[in-house]
């Protein structure tokens, strides 16, 4: 797949999941997903959204690792602001999401889609 039909497949993903529109997803991409989204609320919700799409959300944490040129996705994770979660798996598979989540909100916003 490519990273067009990647991100629009984690959209899908996220809707599914947490029944959030896309509104709502754009709004955490904007405000942060630790402010609380239905489905990425708690830790273990978080952790179960990467479970089930991991091999999509490593894809596109591997390509923006290398877009934005850190040496490996733990590398790029490691930088994030919440990078203290990673001390557990649960935390470590949410962190993961979150960064799903916003990483689908700023795609909504910046390329205007509405449905």
């Amino acid at each position: 797949m490519n990273w067009a039909d990647d991100i629009t497949t984690l959209v899908a993903a996220i809707r599914d999941h947490s029944g959030l529109d896309n509104d709502e997803i754009r709004s955490a991409g904007e405000h942060g997903a630790d402010a609380g989204w239905s489905g990425f609320t708690y830790t273990a919700d978080g952790a179960e959204f990467t479970r089930a799409n991991s091999d999509l959300i490593y894809r596109l944490l591997q390509e923006s690792a290398d877009d934005c040129g850190y040496p490996s996705v733990a590398a790029m994770v490691a930088s994030f602001v919440r990078a203290d979660m990673a001390d557990t798996a649960d935390g470590h598979d949410c962190l993961l999401a979150w960064w799903a989540l916003e990483t689908a909100g700023r795609y909504l916003s910046d390329c205007g889609v509405t449905e």
